[in-house]
């Protein structure tokens, strides 16, 4: 009887684990930075401090992706639209038209990070550079 007990309790702690490994976490600020993909990026340069949100919305016909450097993820304390079908945080999301994908970055410093969207010219790609300065 009490070897199913225990069974019992690693059941339902193993279920609430995995429950709540699908929620994603908040913001630690509650403050939301938007940079908005239309005919160009905007802003291109953002100030935030740790544990703001970083969302990037296209409003774009097409596809953006954004790409940072890797090992720049590596303080994040949020992510929507960043994570692999594991869960895992990619450095890397494609952003559809009329969707949005976000970050929380925790550490203080400079990110950079690259925006390829898809030009007029046919074939052509325009890739756009954005800096996220988290501060104190």
């Amino acid at each position: 009887m009490l070897g199913a007990s225990k069974i019992l309790i690693g059941t339902a702690l193993l279920a609430t684990a995995v429950g709540c490994a699908s929620i994603e976490t908040t913001t630690r600020t509650g403050r939301i930075h938007e940079v908005r993909f239309a005919e160009r990026m905007t802003p291109a340069t953002l100030n935030t401090q740790p544990g703001d949100e970083i969302m990037w919305v296209n409003q774009r016909n097409t596809p953006v992706t954004v790409e940072f450097l890797s090992d720049a993820l590596d303080e994040v304390s949020c992510a929507r639209g960043f994570n692999n079908l594991l869960g895992r945080l990619q450095e890397s999301t494609t952003i559809n038209p009329n969707e949005s994908a976000s970050l929380c970055l925790t550490e203080v410093g400079v990110v950079t990070y690259n925006a390829r969207m898809e030009s007029a010219v046919a074939g052509g790609q325009v890739i756009q550079s954005g800096t996220i300065r988290v501060g104190r």
